[in-house]
């Protein structure tokens, strides 16, 4: 009997000697399929590969900043970005989310084509891409005994238009796949020139960005990165423009800027330099210099920026245009001026126009100027935080203006209809600093120092804006001064040129517990859409960091000796308690940070919820109320499902019910086994939790867990920049995880388990420092050098050897800046081989070995060449002897 014969099979295969049964897998949207790849997570202007190759039990994470997740329901209404009946599986503001594949899922695969999911937010799904299938397999019989011979992973492009992208997803080979390289290479820079100021300067052009006439682009990426790559400078003045016209090779010449209102620039998101919108054109305050000893470090900002841009030829209503208004079915722009919904923003940007030409090539110019850490002083890292307003009136990100009748009397600045302020939009958000303020761009919650001091404050708004301020919320003191100008010219009339650039040379210090008031105004005469209100803040870091922690290489080499007193300690028993409890999510959740609304009493029973095993209803859509409040609902998870439904026995011999398998002929029932020639089939482990057997969660599991998550935060922490502590670290890290050395001392069990299981992965992880982007061109990795070799000098050691595109060519010049930049990220590919063949443990394991099946996931490189590519040449090197502390210094690209 086929049932049997399978069931028995994977009893007998369990004790064979290298036969295993390879576990899920954890698929991790948007990292591509080689580890040296830039992670672009689950975000907008990417276009993303459907996954393959998919088994029920995997797991796909999303990570994702202002996104959401929605399962949708078809092919049909993946491609027309249609929401109807699609799942809200992921809130703006839950990330990371994991979805587990079920066998329901490898069904309507079989049925539909894939499973599909997209982000509602905006127009992200639409114009912005953020659109995915993942195609789920039935196991593969051979799989029972072998490992699975193709890998699911998520690759992506950047740069591609929605109808290229629409052709990739679905699986065309699309010509101009190599636009991410071809785009990459066509955006240059000059080379460095040290000006009288004392810092480097250099000019650099975009890879073009071609709009028809009433065109919309909203698209990532990779700019010409300006800066070296082996360690951190000290940024100078950044501005930006763009440009038109055939630029000449090497000198950026034959270009003219473009004027405001042909090409308006909705907003730019990125860090090569700082993204706003068209009020930040060629404009410097916003990205000047920052006091000394206070400056913004290079290093973790990236390549990527993506361009949100409308080109306003041939473009009547312009306004309705780069406001992104709705339209009715008759093409008509919406003008209902109404405050209860939202008429217009990214979700309802399209093409202005139908016209197809001609078409224009777009480019942004960018001029930086940089310059190294003193030798004899520290630099104090500036660290950038955001807020919104759009909180206020219930959005994110974006909100409409009504126009004036339509205001609500809260949000009017004055009731007064003598008074021109009548006329005026006012929003008002008012909390402690630290709650109203995220660290980054939306990232975490505020965790940085007590005291703040603040340096710059540099708004983003729209047309009609009036400013932007921040005050204190008991004196009125204005901390913030963000007015906005107006253009008057035949250029830029009616046009936002600029917001005030709020900045401290001697920094405004206060309490991060410091109550503030957030204040935007805008110009309601008439209804205007999509408008945004965000601050951007630059505050001290209080990290000190010297000319040799600027490095972002450290060598790792493995010692005699594993120091146990520089491994992580046991969780304590509070901390093995707290993981071991169910909780509820609410209070942590966007509908307590934003909405304000934290208790589960109120959640449960509140006029939109259905109650307790019931779901909430929101403009986000229907959310499980037992997922936000399950200890209140007393419907905590146990941490387990029947796996029969999974199994082979259901695959392949039709037995998918656990109340037929419990009550066969062939089983003694719950608690049982059932028999089959192959051996005997424990029912418990095949149907858990129809046999109400679920095991509890292992503490062993919940320890190690914990210790790893304990480590990993700490090497966050030590290793963000190059320090004598954390290369320490880093070693005696790398040396107990070989599991060869002496120790020094008895070490916790479970530690030294976290420890020999991943000590040398996150040694090497966390041995290349800032972007990823960074070690692009990492293909490889040696041999980790013992640290007393003979050819080692000092007590550190070498680096690992490696190879790269340039040098498979005998064309990359002999630098030891090149060398040092692509250490760590070529050292995780060489671990890779160590683990191929390493078995795949059981959900209990999976817990806590994500990371070493990541590098398994990601261990093919097809892809090598169309995301991998030398950006620019060795050109210039330091005069000024920066070498004396890192080796020769590449200050070319």
């Amino acid at each position: 009997m086929l049932i049997l014969a399978l069931l028995g099979a994977m009893a007998a295969f369990a004790s064979l000697s290298g036969a295993q049964q390879i576990g899920p897998m954890n698929v991790i949207v948007g990292t591509g399929p080689d580890a040296s790849a830039s992670a672009m997570g689950w975000s907008d202007g990417v276009c993303y590969q459907r996954i393959p190759h998919v088994r029920p039990g995997d797991t796909l994470t999303f990570n994702f900043g202002p996104h959401d997740v929605y399962k949708m329901s078809t092919m049909s209404h993946l491609n027309l970005c249609d929401f109807t009946d699609a799942i809200p599986i992921a809130g703006v503001g839950e990330s990371p989310y994991s979805y587990t594949v079920t066998q329901q899922d490898a069904i309507d695969s079989a049925t539909e084509g894939g499973i599909y999911f997209s982000c509602s937010v905006g127009a992200h799904c639409s114009s912005g891409m953020q659109r995915l299938t993942v195609q789920v397999e039935q196991p593969l019989a051979v799989e029972l005994i072998e490992e699975r011979a193709q890998l699911p992973t998520s690759d992506y492009l950047l740069g591609v238009g929605e109808s290229e992208c629409s052709m990739y997803q679905s699986g065309v080979e699309v010509e101009g796949v190599d636009f991410l390289e071809q785009n990459a290479l066509q955006s240059e820079c000059t080379d460095p020139v040290l000006g009288d100021d004392g810092r480097y300067h250099v000019s650099c052009l975009s890879g073009p960005a071609t709009l028809t006439p009433g065109g919309v682009m909203n698209s990532a990426r990779i700019m010409h990165y300006p800066y070296p790559k082996d360690h951190r400078v000290v940024v100078g003045e950044r501005t930006w423009e763009f440009v038109e016209g055939d630029p000449k090779p090497r000198t950026l010449e034959g270009v003219k800027p473009v004027p405001i209102n042909q090409l308006y620039v909705h907003h730019l998101s990125g860090r090569v330099i700082l993204g706003q919108g068209t009020e930040g054109i060629r404009r410097s305050e916003p990205d000047a210099p920052f006091p000394v000893p206070y400056g913004s470090l290079t290093g973790d900002e990236g390549d990527l920026m993506i361009f949100h841009i409308i080109d306003l030829r041939e473009v009547d209503e312009w306004l309705e245009c780069v406001e992104c208004r709705c339209r009715d079915p008759t093409g008509t722009y919406l003008n209902v001026g109404g405050g209860d919904g939202q008429t217009g923003g990214v979700s309802c940007c399209t093409n202005c126009t139908a016209l197809e030409g001609p078409t224009v090539d777009y480019r942004m110019r960018y001029n930086v100027s940089y310059s190294d850490i003193p030798k004899e002083n520290t630099i104090t890292n500036v660290q950038m935080l955001t807020t919104d307003i759009s909180p206020v009136v219930g959005k994110n990100i974006e909100y409409d203006v009504p126009s004036f009748e339509f205001i609500k009397p809260q949000n009017r600045k004055s009731n007064d209809p003598t008074n021109p302020d009548y006329y005026v939009q006012q929003l008002e958000r008012v909390g402690a600093f630290r709650d109203i303020f995220k660290m980054e761009f939306f990232g975490e919650d505020y965790a940085g120092p007590e005291t703040v001091r603040l340096l710059r404050c540099v708004g983003h708004l729209h047309i009609a804006a009036l400013g932007m301020w921040i005050e204190d919320a008991k004196t009125g003191e204005v901390i913030c001064d963000g007015h906005g100008t107006h253009g008057t010219g035949p250029d830029d009339k009616g046009f936002l040129t600029a917001v005030n650039v709020e900045s401290y040379e001697t920094p405004l210090e206060f309490s991060a517990d410091r109550q503030v008031r957030l204040i935007a105004e805008y110009n309601a005469t008439i209804l205007h859409t999509g408008v945004m209100g965000m601050y951007f803040l630059f505050i001290s870091s209080d990290v000190e960091v010297s000319r040799k922690e600027a490095s972002l290489t450290l060598n790792v080499c493995r010692d005699d000796i594993c120091d146990v007193n520089l491994l992580p300690s046991p969780p304590s028993t509070e901390v093995i308690a707290e993981a071991l409890a169910c909780r509820d999510a609410l209070p942590t959740s966007p509908a307590c940070r934003f909405g304000g609304l934290c208790s589960c009493k109120d959640f449960v029973e509140h006029p939109d919820s259905t109650g307790c095993g019931g779901v909430f209803s929101s403009e986000m859509g229907d959310i499980p109320v037992s997922d936000m409040c399950a200890l209140y609902c007393d419907d905590c998870p146990t941490g387990c499902e029947d796996e029969l439904p999974n199994g082979p026995s259901c695959t392949f011999g039709g037995l998918c019910s656990c109340e037929d398998f419990v009550n066969a002929p062939e089983s003694t029932g719950c608690g049982g086994i059932y028999s089959s020639e192959w051996g005997d089939v424990v029912v418990n482990e095949q149907c858990a939790k129809y046999c109400d057997a679920c095991p509890k969660k292992s503490n062993v599991d919940v320890i190690q867990k914990e210790i790893l998550e304990g480590l990993e935060r700490e090497l966050s922490q030590k290793c963000q920049y190059a320090t004598d502590d954390c290369q320490k670290m880093l070693t005696n890290l790398y040396t107990c995880g070989s599991g060869w050395a002496e120790k020094t001392d008895k070490v916790d069990a479970n530690v030294d388990s976290v420890v020999k299981k991943h000590g040398e992965r996150l040694a090497l992880k966390h041995s290349k420092l800032g972007s990823p982007s960074l070690y692009r061109a990492a293909e490889e990795v040696g041999m980790i050098m013992p640290c007393n070799g003979d050819s080692i000098p000092g007590t550190l050691g070498d680096a690992p050897t490696f190879t790269t595109e340039e040098d498979s060519n005998d064309s990359a010049p002999n630098s030891a800046a090149i060398a040092g930049g692509v250490l760590g990220g070529i050292a995780i590919v060489g671990l890779i081989i160590l683990v191929a063949g390493k078995t795949r443990g059981r959900k209990s394991d999976e817990q806590f070995d994500e990371g070493e099946k990541d590098d398994k996931d990601r261990s093919s490189s097809f892809a090598a060449t169309r995301r991998e590519t030398a950006y620019g040449e060795t050109s210039h090197l330091h005069e000024e002897g920066f070498g004396d502390d890192l080796g020769e210094t590449d200050h070319g690209v």
